[in-house]
């Protein structure tokens, strides 16, 4: 009996694995989208928790989630207001970089413009725009429902997280519910990591960039502190990008002096510090394993995984590593030692 029983029960966890792996190869399209909700509601699930203390659950997840709605169309609205209406602005800025090292080797790495691209430039960049939009959005259909799973998923994680959580670890044994609990929070913490700190680090950026290009006398000090926000928010390189953009469009209008102050203050100020001092600070309070290790999952995951590979890259370098640690810390507890009188 108790071996039909195990028969059985095998064959429903592969039934259902089968349902599982069906599920993923159908919805495979949507994987970021789920991956993006899961971990944002998972950033968010200390705050929902605190929240649940004072309301009701069911009233903190639609207070989190209209205002992380809220917050992305703020961000969004305000970063295209400030962006398209200094659009000619920037494409001055284009303009000026073309024709500034047009004869020269730095040519190679700069955008490629006919002459009448460069003469209508803010024309053009709209265009670029649009066209990376329309690329981005094929199916606005598609996109509209994309957007609409994101928010009633992170909806459902926020509320039933914990209960799926406690169904799927009842059955496990104490010691192995241990070492998943233990990577269930190694996880969570490099998601929260992830997720804040780069949120915070480009708030950061923004907020001393408008006294720093105000100083140096730019024309608009918001135009450029919002555009260094915005490419703080791309891991790694985007801060860097965007300041040696502004170093090269001073010096293609002859300001070498402003070129000098971005690169020896600007760089040091809005990339260096935020990017190996305040991220690796904030997320070594979090996360228990070295920076580094965390900038070589994004290095290593969004190539070949896309903006997903942001957070499963990390993800999984963490894991890697809290699995070694508990592995290395298994096979000294069940090895065991030998008296120094048998070394002899």
């Amino acid at each position: 009996m108790d071996g039909i029983r195990v028969s059985e029960n095998k064959q429903l966890v592969l039934l259902i694995s089968a349902i599982y792996i069906i599920c993923i190869v159908a919805f495979w399209p949507l994987l970021t989208v789920f991956v993006w909700s899961a971990a944002i509601a998972i950033a968010l699930m200390p705050f929902h928790k605190r929240l649940s203390g004072i309301v009701k659950p069911s009233v903190s997840v639609i207070f989190i989630t209209v205002w992380v709605l809220l917050a992305i169309l703020l961000v969004l609205s305000v970063s295209v207001s400030i962006v398209y209406g200094n659009i000619d602005h920037i494409g001055n800025m284009v303009a000026s970089m073309v024709h500034g090292f047009k004869n020269t080797g730095i040519s190679v790495y700069l955008p490629t413009f006919t002459e009448q691209q460069i003469s209508h430039m803010p024309e053009t960049l709209v265009q670029l725009m649009l066209q990376s939009l329309l690329a981005l959005t094929s199916n606005v259909m598609q996109s509209l429902i994309s957007i609409l799973i994101f928010f009633l998923s992170l909806s459902m994680i926020l509320y039933y997280g914990e209960q799926i959580w406690k169904t799927l670890t009842s059955a496990l044994s104490p010691k192995l519910f241990s070492t998943v609990e233990k990577m269930a929070d190694i996880s969570s913490n490099t998601i929260y990591a992830l997720i804040i700190v780069q949120i915070s680090a480009a708030l950061i950026a923004f907020l001393l960039s408008i006294p720093f290009f105000y100083t140096m006398g730019v024309d608009d000090p918001l135009l450029f502190a919002t555009l260094i926000g915005i490419a703080t928010l791309i891991p790694l390189f985007g801060s860097q990008i965007m300041i040696l953009f502004f170093a090269l469009y001073f010096v293609s209008i002859g300001d070498t002096w402003s070129a000098v102050i971005t690169l020896a203050v600007g760089f040091p100020l809005l990339s260096i510090w935020i990017d190996f001092y305040y991220r690796p600070v904030m997320m070594g309070q979090r996360v228990a394993i070295p920076p580094i290790m965390m900038m070589i999952g994004i290095l290593a995951g969004i190539p070949f995984m896309g903006i997903v590979g942001f957070i499963i890259g990390p993800v999984l370098i963490a894991l890697a590593v809290t699995g070694t640690k508990i592995l290395g810390q298994l096979v000294r507890d069940t090895v065991p030692e030998i008296p120094r009188n048998d070394l002899s």
